[in-house]
């Protein structure tokens, strides 16, 4: 999970989203990044998680606002990436799985899977 959360910070960084429906690799302007969204894709619903990488390139390059305009979650997934480095390392220290125990990693993962369903159930209303 370590890597999954360095993977991912290192290709926030590398990408860019020029507009507000686009990702693109930085140094490739004009060439987006396909869409990763099998249900925007197939069906035309946005699913709990539309938006997200967009939120993310935002937030890791300081544009808060803009993070927070992609997906309103963004913000908090990206700091449980963030996050991910000193569980992770500790865990790799102590040579243990959980540092924190079984419970509280679990209730945060169900934590964010209820906030993101939940954003995309306010998403229908809004």
């Amino acid at each position: 999970m370590l890597w999954v959360a360095a993977l991912v910070v290192a290709a926030a960084l590398v990408l860019k989203v020029p507009s507000p429906d686009r990702v693109e690799v930085a140094g490739f302007p004009g060439i987006p990044v396909p869409g990763l969204c099998l249900s925007k894709s197939v069906f035309g619903v946005d699913c709990p998680g539309c938006g997200l990488t967009r939120s993310l390139v935002c937030f890791f390059h300081g544009r808060f606002a803009a993070s927070w305009r992609a997906h309103r979650v963004g913000w908090i997934m990206a700091i449980a990436v963030l996050l991910q480095f000193p569980y992770r390392i500790a865990a790799l220290v102590r040579r243990e799985d959980d540092p924190l125990g079984k419970w509280t990693p679990s209730a945060f993962g169900y934590a964010l899977i209820l906030l993101l369903i939940g954003n995309w159930l306010v998403g229908f209303f809004l």
